[in-house]
């Protein structure tokens, strides 16, 4: 410490205070200080004459910015309170006002993690072909594609500062993620929101880094546009970026609709800045967007009270939303049921007419346990006539004898018809409540009061800012003028670096598409920006290397020993960022879906998204065709077949409106070829180029006759279904084998399970498993046997239960789309009863079950049985007899069954064997 203070006194003529350098003591004296100089004289100044500021602290090994410029001629700093003084040894600058105009940072002393990735991205790009710019889509890509200007990126890597800690890339590469200090602001929403949209927003502004998951349809635009407005409402400046031009330029589109164009400047290759500087100075600002002060604070109490009732409100909306899917799933397998297991309405009414007493799904459930422990035609116990009698009305039980083998489908019906009414109910209360509490009437307010508040933010702020001229020439010599009037820039990946002046940092990044976008390119944008918002989906596609960089990439991650989390190659900035947090890095799945038919969103939401989204399209038709080539796949990536067969059927049926029609296939081949053939305004395209992109109609080509790992990626076929917004239909060859677990094989199975079960249902040997119906049935079971510890039996299976459900179905992929039920009655899974004797007809209809079933959930087809056999009944002739008959029974009609014994070992390893068996894997 060289000065323990520092000293201000007012000149007298100017009256001004002057920092004064040669004081050596300063002594608090009556209403004053006596003030001694280097030349030993001291003298008496009353208070209002001196500033006295006393030393406070001091930072070694600092950098300095001083308007956000960093001044490298000092590298300590001494905190005298209102002043700083900066220094480098033996130099120290005058004391300089704190402010926020000046920044302090740690200068990085660990800089060998950052040295590291660094050159391995600069050795990818120095001895590779680097990456594909135009995505290409087939299995084995052309000899010379595209390729990205290696050098720009070159010389963005070459720029980095690898001192600075200030940038997202800083923190990146540490794998830290600090909370972003700020105020607690009231936020506005002028785009609309929804539940999700809303935490995504309060998410990304408190957090240095986050992640904002938006599966296809849910808003992931606007929720981007709400993140800018609240940026722009706390002076901040964001830059949007993506592989493409043409998702940074919805975004743009979005804003200019809504008349708030002035706040972009679209930058990125020069085609852009031209378009933009040649029309710089059509972008003016809405007069009618002032209003006053006062009303301004008025907004802003509004909206916060209004909060509150709208998070209330989107729950609610959710919970519509849930309830409808459930209902429509609980229909729909009502009506399998019907069709497998029809019920005559004579019975039916007879049947209805022996209850006295009304009964629920639960009690339907608890009769269904009832009748599977009993013999109706044998005499009963007195309980057992007393639960009959108390619980359900059930007087007569000797006329009921003559429908004893109806009553099981009675209940079974009598089931969902409960459980549908219950569901209608719970639909009617919350459609009440929504009403009532004028959801829709709110949220309309809540969008208005944020606009007003919005738009008076912007009057304000640019009749604040003077005009200049800006020039493409120039613009970066002025570019925190630039960016005071265009707080909002959009770029590419590729060419953010190239569009800034170096050194500048964003307060926000914003990488939309975020799955397609390297972590090289990714690394250079993060370099200019404090905080980073990723926004994609990670079941979308990702992006593609070739071999070339795919081999030097491997070679350079050994060589500098790179954490899997920077890998090239395997990792997008998306999945990097989650492999490399995990859990410490905020994300937010935007689960409202707004844009497809209900029933093909809910393939991708029961496949790929474990149930999360929330549906809120409704329905009016069925969505899906399949159409059958008899001639099999394609040997060069293209099947003529299959072009012929799309085309007759789009001029068939669309002639009024071909341009809402869009055919995709895996390959580039078969995509041109097609296109070709096409009437004018039908598209055809590979499904990489669909990404990001919606049409009416989506025709899908499989081309090839057998499920390879190219054409069943499930990214792929996700983006494939999820581009239809009302029809989907599937050109296949009618050989192609359709595994269980497959992507292609899962999605023919749901478009043939979802569509009318009395048109589809082959009449095979084996129902379909009837998953509400079991699911509920289960949820007792399992209480009944945690509950009584000495049911025979009960620990083994609960040990396998547990197996089953907490690890192998959990954590294999393979497996991802097997569920299971507990206690199936073979009466439920057999349709046709011709092959079996009258013994085994009488086994099956005595209530035998399968302790296990584990079955395809996209379209419930049984897929393997397990039983577990008790020691003790290894030697019992009965029981052997009795295992003997289900044997054959589930033989017969062409179940693999896995016997698991109480005493035995490697249960996980032989049911995974056994049931990738039954899948075909």
């Amino acid at each position: 410490m060289d000065h323990p203070f520092i000293v201000y006194l007012k000149n007298k003529t100017s009256l001004k205070f002057e920092y004064k350098r040669d004081v050596s003591m300063v002594v608090p004296a009556d209403n004053g200080y006596r003030i001694t100089f280097n030349n030993g004289k001291s003298y008496n100044y009353g208070a209002d004459k001196v500033q006295y500021h006393p030393f406070v602290s001091r930072r070694e090994n600092v950098r300095i910015y001083e308007n956000g410029k960093l001044n490298n001629s000092y590298h300590a700093v001494d905190n005298y309170g209102r002043y700083l003084i900066f220094r480098n040894g033996g130099r120290c600058s005058p004391p300089i006002e704190n402010n926020a105009n000046i920044e302090i940072c740690d200068m990085k002393k660990n800089i060998g993690q950052t040295e590291s990735v660094i050159n391995y991205f600069k050795e990818i790009l120095k001895e590779s072909g680097g990456v594909s710019f135009d995505i290409q889509s087939e299995e084995k890509g052309p000899e010379k594609p595209n390729q990205i200007s290696l050098e720009i990126l070159r010389k963005a890597l070459d720029d980095i500062d690898i001192l600075e800690s200030r940038t997202a890339l800083s923190n990146y590469i540490d794998g830290i993620n600090p909370a972003v200090s700020s105020q607690k602001e009231t936020l506005i929403y002028p785009f609309g929101c929804n539940e999700s949209q809303k935490l995504a927003v309060e998410t990304t502004l408190r957090n240095s880094i986050s992640i904002v998951e938006g599966p296809p349809g849910t808003g992931k635009t606007q929720t981007i546009l709400n993140i800018i407005a609240n940026l722009i409402v706390q002076n901040k400046t964001v830059a949007i970026v993506s592989n493409t031009n043409s998702a940074v330029f919805n975004v743009r589109e979005k804003l200019e609709k809504y008349g708030y164009g002035m706040v972009v400047a679209s930058l990125g290759n020069n085609d852009n800045k031209t378009l933009f500087f040649d029309n710089i100075e059509k972008q003016t600002v809405n007069q009618d967007f002032n209003i006053p002060e006062e009303r301004l604070t008025e907004a802003m109490n509004e909206l916060r009270e209004l909060d509150s009732i709208l998070m209330k409100c989107f729950q609610y909306r959710n919970k519509l939303a849930n309830l409808k899917t459930e209902l429509s799933d609980a229909e729909l397998e009502f009506q399998h049921v019907k069709a497998e297991q029809p019920l005559q309405q004579h019975i039916k009414s007879a049947l209805d007419k022996k209850f006295y007493r009304r009964w629920n799904f639960r009690k339907a459930l608890n009769l269904k346990k009832l009748l599977s422990a009993i013999d109706l035609k044998n005499k009963l116990s007195i309980i057992n006539k007393l639960r009959l009698v108390l619980g359900y009305g059930l007087f007569d039980l000797n006329s009921i004898n003559q429908h004893n083998e109806a009553l099981p489908v009675y209940v079974n019906h009598k089931f969902y018809e409960l459980y549908i009414a219950k569901i209608k109910n719970e639909i009617l209360k919350v459609e009440d409540w929504l009403a009532s509490n004028n959801e829709e009437g709110n949220l309309k307010h809540f969008i208005e009061i944020s606009k007003e508040v919005f738009n008076g933010v912007l009057f304000e702020k640019y009749n604040r800012l003077g005009k200049v001229a800006f020039r493409a020439d120039d613009y970066r010599n002025l570019f925190d003028d630039f960016t005071k009037h265009y707080p909002v820039i959009l770029s590419s990946t590729l060419s953010l670096h190239t569009s800034i002046p170096k050194g500048h940092l964003f307060d926000y990044l914003i990488v939309d598409e975020s799955s397609q976008v390297d972590i090289i390119k990714s690394a250079v944008c993060f370099s200019c920006c404090r905080n980073v918002v990723v926004v994609g989906d990670s079941m979308q596609l990702t992006h593609i290397v070739d071999k070339q960089s795919k081999a030097a990439a491997e070679h350079f991650r050994v060589e500098y020993n790179i954490s899997p989390a920077y890998d090239y190659v395997r990792q997008n900035i998306l999945n990097s960022l989650k492999s490399l947090y995990r859990d410490k890095v905020k994300s937010v799945l935007l689960k409202e879906h707004y844009r497809c038919h209900p029933t093909i969103i809910g393939f991708c939401n029961k496949k790929y998204y474990n149930n999360q989204l929330v549906i809120m399209t409704a329905t009016d038709h069925h969505p899906f065709r399949i159409i059958e080539t008899n001639i099999s796949g394609g040997k060069a990536n293209y099947n003529q077949r299959q072009i012929d067969e799309t085309d007759f059927y789009i001029r068939e049926h669309y002639s009024a409106d071909y341009k809402k029609v869009g055919v995709i296939t895996p390959y580039r081949t078969h995509a041109d070829i097609l296109q070709k053939q096409l009437p004018s305004g039908a598209e055809a395209d590979t499904i990489h180029k669909f990404q990001g992109r919606e049409k009416e109609v989506i025709i899908f080509n499989t081309v090839k006759n057998k499920i390879g790992p190219f054409i069943d990626n499930p990214n792929l076929v996700n983006v494939a279904v999820s581009r239809a917004v009302k029809e989907f239909i599937v050109v296949k060859p009618e050989s192609m084998d359709l595994p269980h677990g497959t992507n292609i094989g899962d999605l023919i199975r749901y478009i043939c399970y979802t569509t009318d079960p009395a048109e589809t249902i082959v009449k095979g040997s084996i129902c379909s498993v009837f998953d509400l119906l079991y699911k509920e049935y289960n949820k007792a079971f399992i209480q009944f046997l945690l509950s009584n510890k000495n049911v025979k039996g009960s620990a083994a299976e609960l040990i396998i239960y547990k197996l089953l459900s907490e690890h192998i179905l959990l954590n294999n992929i393979q497996f991802s789309s097997i569920d299971m039920v507990r206690e199936y009655r073979l009466r439920d899974l057999i349709r046709d009863f011709h092959p079996f004797s009258e013994d085994e007809i009488r086994f099956i209809g005595n209530n035998s079950r399968i302790d296990f079933l584990l079955y395809n959930k996209i379209d419930k087809t049984p897929v393997l049985a397990i039983e577990v056999d008790g020691v003790s009944f290894h030697d019992n002739e009965l029981q052997q007899e009795r295992d003997s008959k289900k044997n054959h029974i589930l033989e017969t009609i062409g179940l693999p069954l896995l016997r698991l014994s109480t005493d035995g070992h490697n249960e996980e390893t032989r049911i995974i064997e056994s049931l990738s068996v039954a899948m075909g894997l």
